[in-house]
């Protein structure tokens, strides 16, 4: 079988690709999906003539390792406010303790009570 030749126009075009590099390249791209619905790595560079194809094949992988690293980066800050939530849980919870306190030592009991109150639904709610 021959391979049909696909070549751009101009002077200065080095684009040749083949059909044969064409489906190469697209059954590299659907076992590229296969790999992406399973969260696998994706499939090593196939054996390509076209440097053209190559490209597109280095192309698709870039942006994977791309999107796997804004991912990554993403749940990293995603814990990070989910900690920074929680120590500022307990530092109002420290601030109120100390608040009502310092009502009870300057003997107005109750408004400790009131801010124990109102520290309270914060906390629940």
């Amino acid at each position: 079988m021959e391979d049909l030749v696909i070549e751009e126009e101009g002077a200065s075009s080095a684009l040749k690709i083949t059909l044969g590099d064409f489906l190469v390249f697209i059954n590299w791209m659907n076992q590229t999906e296969k790999s992406l619905d399973h969260a696998e790595a994706l499939p090593p560079l196939p054996d390509l003539d076209s440097g053209k194809v190559r490209g597109w094949v280095q192309l698709v992988q870039r942006l994977e390792e791309r999107f796997r690293r804004s991912e990554e980066k993403k749940l990293a800050l995603e814990a990070n406010v989910i900690a920074q939530e929680a120590q500022l849980g307990q530092l109002l919870s420290h601030l109120h303790a100390n608040i009502a306190s310092l009502y009870d030592n300057l003997g107005q009991s109750h408004k400790a009570e009131e801010v124990r109150r109102r520290a309270e639904a914060l906390h629940v709610g």
